[in-house]
């Protein structure tokens, strides 16, 4: 008879259920405390691992889809297609200001800037998932003077709050803020 047959057998014949209980919680709480110490940390770490190599890779142009809108820029303004076929065109001479919010969407945030029209309390809305926002964020400052990304950290965070900044402004002598 083997070792292990011989324990059964007398854990069997000398141990009443309740030990048995016992020994079997016991059994079960270090197999618990194994998975815990040793084998989650273990998938935790493989699992880190991946992400922080995909870090580097990730394009936020991902989020950018044509369902939301397209945004084209060129030397004349920005013409922004809308997802239900419209266009509209904004010269780049008639912007007076940039703002930059987010809107909350219950479990996510959107990005959002609006030019206002020089001269009117009118504003072309564009949002981080139309298509070429991430490119026209990059070509802004060729077109409105002294324009920086400098507004992003301050818009994104905290989650879930407007965060309403003024991050561009034409000056009537010409110098830009």
């Amino acid at each position: 008879m083997g070792i292990l047959a011989s324990l059964i057998e007398w854990l069997g014949e000398t141990m009443s259920p309740l030990g048995i209980a016992i020994i079997g919680s016991l059994c079960f709480l270090l197999l618990w405390l194994l998975i815990d110490r040793f084998l989650n940390p273990l998938l935790a770490r493989r699992r880190v691992g991946k992400l922080l190599k995909t870090v580097g890779k990730t394009d936020p142009r991902a989020l950018e889809s044509a369902k939301h809108g397209t945004l084209l820029a060129d030397a004349d303004g920005l013409r922004i297609k809308r997802e239900r076929g419209s266009s509209l065109k904004l010269q780049w001479s008639e912007v007076e200001e940039v703002h930059a919010f987010k809107r909350d969407l219950f479990t996510t945030d959107l990005i959002c800037l609006a030019f206002k029209k020089a001269g009117k309390e009118e504003y072309y809305e564009i949002h981080e998932e139309m298509a070429g926002y991430h490119d026209l964020l990059e070509i802004l400052p060729t077109y409105l003077p002294k324009f920086t990304s400098d507004w992003f950290y301050a818009v994104a965070v905290p989650a879930f709050k407007n965060n309403h900044r003024i991050i561009w402004k034409r000056t009537p002598n010409g110098l830009n803020q």
